[in-house]
């Protein structure tokens, strides 16, 4: 039996089937954190389990590290749902995004506090540095477009926006060679967990772009020759 569906129908479809598998992978991230946080009791235990933001405050230094980890929860699995077509114009969209936009600025601070005091070298340090900036930046942009109603630009900054916060399902993927210590390797991992996922997002801007202008290229031409004398 033919297939009848057009390239657009079949582009939909790929693209639900990715925030599926996105979505899954988001949550499957965010409650192994969760559970990590509470079975290693981040928040209150006295040992050091963080970089050293204060010198000798281990209790405050966990704090920070387990807000920065907590608030990066809910825009990792809001994230998803901001993106379905649906749900745009509804008054969930506003308050998620919201909260979305929130709880980034959070951890984005406080990571960028923690990535100052990495133990890792300089730079592991601006890795992560970079990150929460980029992370902030992307995030404040997403924000400033949607308050000024350009939607367009609003939907491929908060592409940007989710693609870095999705760096923390990267950073579990990346393979450790065998041939490098955690030492020597992990300065790698603060920039190898984000920067691809950034070049991806404007792949796909750029790729959509192309293609929409091209078809409304092509519908202008279409209208036009309708329109002619003549015709």
């Amino acid at each position: 039996m033919a297939d009848h569906r057009s390239p657009q129908d079949s582009f939909e479809l790929y693209q639900r089937v990715v925030w599926f598998f996105t979505t899954l992978v988001a949550f499957v991230t965010a409650s192994s954190v969760i559970y990590i946080l509470v079975s290693h009791g981040f928040l209150t235990r006295s040992e050091p389990l963080s970089s050293e933001v204060f010198a000798g405050r281990h209790r405050l230094n966990n704090l920070i590290l387990g807000i920065h980890i907590l608030t990066a929860l809910p825009p990792l699995m809001l994230g998803p749902f901001n993106f379905i077509r649906r749900y745009l114009r509804t008054r969930y969209h506003r308050w998620s995004g919201w909260v979305y936009v929130v709880t980034i600025f959070v951890s984005s601070i406080t990571g960028f506090a923690l990535a100052t005091a990495n133990a890792y070298g300089i730079f592991a340090k601006l890795g992560f540095a970079t990150l929460a900036v980029v992370w902030f930046f992307t995030t404040w942009m997403a924000l400033k477009t949607a308050l000024a109603r350009r939607l367009r630009e609003h939907r491929e900054w908060m592409l940007r926006s989710y693609l870095i916060t999705l760096a923390v399902v990267t950073v579990r993927m990346l393979p450790h060679p065998a041939f490098l210590t955690l030492d020597q390797w992990y300065p790698f991992i603060t920039w190898l967990c984000w920067v691809p996922n950034l070049i991806l997002a404007e792949l796909y801007i750029r790729a959509t772009t192309y293609k929409g202008r091209l078809r409304s290229d092509w519908r202008a031409r279409l209208l036009a020759r309708r329109s002619a004398p003549g015709r």
